[in-house]
């Protein structure tokens, strides 16, 4: 009896740890499958980084990783084919550029999930991305000068979103057997064809783009959705509407006669050469936007009875499963006007606390087992009395006579980044890519924010490099005191001379406090030179030209009426152009560079200072001797100029050379807006009293011209 309880208890003994164990490990491997998992990050650059270039990167990554590519230009094709990020970031010098030439495709994505984001894609004779694969994210890139800027071929749900598309010598985008991918908020410009879809493609969905091309668009899709399919809440020209969105089109010559920036008739996207003809049911555009879609702004969708009424479903379907709402699709990221990418992936608090979580419980279970073991065999050997023979003894390791438990064998790692003296590996610096760098490029020996003084790192936060001109050095940032977002100004040379002129100017501009000024916030000389000043997203420069006359009138009167303020508190512009305007998300425009625009350091020992820019130069300007100094007029003939330009989509005067715009300005007559646009005769007379040669023949104020500008609207009205 007591040998037959023995065996019993041992037997029991021997199951419960087994099934302790066993049930153990399947908790901690449950365990370790709820861990977000993320991977390595890898850094290219053409000096100074890990790799040089971005395809030894690409290849040497695992899925998951990311690979961070610095400022500089790259002469390669890249492929990939592991579910990877690939982003740029601009350490000062641009995106980087990616230039293959005549060597096939610039990027080709061809494994599921990847992204790619934050290049300037130029000059490749075929795609410059093509996806081949799906659930892909290709957002905020520049492509420039390819055969296509993106393709899409045999793939699906895909987003291909905030990217800029121009210059394409066959299409801007192409989707060729596309299935279910979204196509939003691009700007598809200047191409020889806008976007080309063929008949295999099915269930895309192409909303809340900007397409000005020679030709744009050719679809041969049966059923794609051209427009949001459910109605959005949005703010456009400084008011709330409620309305579904599309497209905007250059070729559409819609009315809009509610004001809410929505065509009252549709935009015929067709089926390829059959548009407009019979025999072919034609695909619309049912809600065409009437600008730019950069200029609706909040866009949220607006909750309806029915959850239905708020998902994205192809037109012409009856069941099919519900997409995501507009703002979920076509928003895969905060809004960013401008500006690279710059925030590559890094593991949070949380995720470490939850590897320390899963670490502690395997030291744990470790522990526990090991106790059990060892009481099982002692347990085992307390019961057994029966002896055996030494033949019949079978011999163990050991480290098992004892009871105890072999080590574990060590499996080799696969090391987390290139190491010079690794034997087994050696990583190709650069193999057939000759990399060549920008002129002046200089890489921070971290991260790009080390181009921001560290003396005001103590200021601010969430630092990104958004631009750079002739002298300054712009960032967005958060002020630490109160988390308001502002742009932050650091000129990038001051030498004695530059240094005074840059406070003079800007210290005058400090004092204007209007809403169609840009609103300086602090100026200061320590710890270093800085202007902080109001954020505004965006640039007069940025919108396609012509605009319709009462848009053109509607920003002309805001920049006037700036001016107006200006001028009475005795400081005078002299450099009025698109590039100094900007734009509000509520087309309010706001007139900076009071004065910085006129301070050029070309050298550390010399500076120059110049007033305008010759294009929109007034004649006092170009020949001070013949027509007198500069004054308030000055202002309006650049106003003149510019509001020129907005109604026809072309500058005042022109030329081969710097002499000979010279000449046309002083000498010749404007040609007038109507040969341009016949719509803009309510307004020729202003605009050509504006360009006056003689200054006495202009408005004498801008109070004048706001009065002028003023009957057109009532008139409007």
């Amino acid at each position: 009896m007591i040998r037959n309880s023995g065996t019993c208890s041992m037997i029991v003994s021997l199951f419960s740890a087994r099934t302790y164990l066993m049930f153990c490990c399947a908790g901690l491997l449950v365990l370790c499958l709820g861990v977000p998992v993320q991977g390595a990050e890898y850094t290219v650059a053409p000096s100074g980084a890990s790799f040089t270039s971005i395809q030894d990167a690409v290849s040497w990554a695992s899925p998951l990783d990311t690979v961070t590519v610095w400022s500089g230009t790259y002469p390669e094709t890249i492929k990939i084919s592991k579910k990877i990020t690939l982003a740029g970031v601009d350490t000062g010098a641009g995106a980087p550029v990616i230039d293959p030439g005549s060597r096939g495709d610039a990027i080709e994505i061809a494994a599921d999930g990847c992204t790619v984001r934050g290049f300037t894609v130029r000059n490749s004779e075929s795609d410059g991305i093509l996806i081949t694969s799906n659930g892909n994210t290709v957002e905020d890139n520049t492509l420039v000068g390819n055969a296509i800027g993106i393709g899409i071929a045999s793939a699906g749900s895909n987003k291909v979103t905030g990217n800029s598309v121009s210059d394409s010598r066959q299409a801007g985008i192409s989707l060729k057997n596309a299935k279910d991918n979204v196509i939003g908020e691009n700007r598809v410009m200047k191409n020889t064809l806008g976007i080309s879809i063929d008949e295999r493609s099915e269930g895309n969905t192409i909303v809340l783009n900007t397409f000005s091309n020679t030709e744009n668009v050719f679809s041969k899709e049966s059923g794609a959705a051209w427009d949001t399919l459910s109605s959005q809440s949005y703010v456009y020209l400084g008011k709330t509407s409620v309305s579904r969105l599309g497209n905007y089109w250059s070729d559409y010559h819609g009315t809009d006669q509610n004001s809410d920036g929505i065509g009252d008739t549709t935009y015929t996207v067709g089926q390829g050469g059959n548009r407009g003809q019979g025999g072919i049911k034609n695909e619309v555009d049912s809600f065409p936007l009437m600008d730019p879609a950069e200029y609706y702004t909040q866009v949220t969708p607006v909750p309806a009875v029915s959850t239905a009424a708020t998902t994205l479903v192809p037109s012409g379907t009856e069941t099919i499963p519900p997409r995501q709402s507009v703002t979920a699709v076509v928003t895969a990221s905060p809004v960013q006007t401008t500006g690279p990418v710059s925030n590559i992936p890094s593991r949070s608090d949380d995720r470490a606390a939850y590897a320390v979580a899963i670490v502690a419980v395997l030291v744990v279970i470790g522990i526990v087992a090991v106790f059990i073991l060892r009481s099982s065999n002692k347990h085992r050997s307390r019961f057994s009395k029966v002896p055996s023979s030494p033949e019949k003894t079978v011999a163990r390791p050991p480290d098992l006579q004892n009871g105890e438990e072999p080590e574990e064998p060590v499996m080799p790692v696969r090391p987390t980044h290139p190491r010079e003296n690794e034997a087994e590996r050696t990583v190709p610096v650069a193999r057939e890519t000759e990399v060549v760098p920008d002129e002046e490029t200089v890489f921070p020996p971290m991260t790009p924010k080390a181009y921001f003084p560290p003396e005001l790192e103590g200021k601010y936060t969430d630092i990104r490099h958004i631009g750079r001109g002739g002298v300054a050095n712009v960032f967005a940032a958060h002020r630490k005191s109160d988390n308001r977002l502002v742009a932050v100004k650091l000129p990038i040379s001051f030498d004695e001379v530059t240094g005074k002129c840059f406070l003079n100017e800007i210290a005058a501009w400090q004092t204007l406090r209007h809403p169609n000024i840009v609103e300086v916030l602090e100026v200061n000389i320590l710890p270093v030179p800085y202007v902080e000043m109001e954020y505004v997203p965006g640039s007069l420069e940025e919108v396609p030209k012509p605009l319709p006359v009462w848009k053109a009138v509607h920003i002309v009167h805001g920049i006037a009426d700036g001016l107006a303020y200006a001028h009475a508190h005795g400081i005078i512009h002299r450099d009025i152009k698109p590039h100094n305007i900007l734009m509000t998300g509520d087309f309010i425009p706001k007139i900076t560079d009071w004065g910085m625009s006129k301070v050029i350091a070309t050298t550390m020992e010399k500076s120059s200072v110049a007033g305008f820019s010759l294009s929109y130069a007034a004649p006092e300007q170009v020949s001070p001797a013949e027509f007198g100094r500069t004054d308030v007029r000055t202002d309006i003939y650049q106003l003149g100029a510019l509001f020129y330009e907005l109604v026809t989509g072309s500058i005042p005067f022109g030329g081969e050379s710097i002499v000979e715009v010279g000449n046309a300005i002083v000498r010749d007559d404007p040609i007038p807006p109507t040969e341009y646009n016949p719509e803009a005769e309510a307004v020729e007379k202003i605009i050509l009293r504006c360009l006056a040669k003689n200054p006495a023949d202009r408005y004498q104020t801008a109070d004048e011209l706001l009065d002028a500008l003023s009957r057109y609207l009532d008139e409007d009205d």
